[in-house]
């Protein structure tokens, strides 16, 4: 279950409040300030990749973040409603992702492939 939920329209000025939303709540968890800075980068990356999926398949729907701070893991969780099959930069984005976070998994979200990134930091 999350415990913060935050929904927005797919526009590229919304991502600086979900990097914010997301910094706040793992500082509230109490990760570090190195981890913080990885979550801030990771969240932007992946809240600009679900914009940009969404302008491309001309969708209006919000994108969705949703961190979990109950467990050993922060976990955060990206979802877009874009039905695009990734391309050069998505990967490029995702590879950048993978690097700052403790586990990385990209399934299907509402709209089809790759539209659901999930994130973990251990604490």
């Amino acid at each position: 279950m999350h415990t913060v939920a935050l929904t927005f329209r797919p526009a590229a000025e919304h991502v600086r409040t979900a990097r914010l939303v997301a910094v706040a709540v793992a500082r509230r968890a109490g990760l570090d300030e190195a981890r913080l800075d990885e979550i801030r980068l990771a969240v932007g990356e992946t809240c600009a990749r679900a914009v940009r999926r969404s302008a491309e398949a001309g969708i209006s729907v919000p994108v969705s973040v949703g961190i979990d701070d109950a467990g050993p893991v922060l976990g955060i969780t990206v979802t877009d409603h874009a039905a695009l099959v990734d391309g050069d930069d998505e990967a490029v984005a995702l590879a950048l992702v993978r690097g700052l976070a403790d586990t990385l998994s990209v399934d299907d979200g509402p709209g089809g492939k790759g539209g659901s990134v999930h994130m973990g930091w251990r604490r």
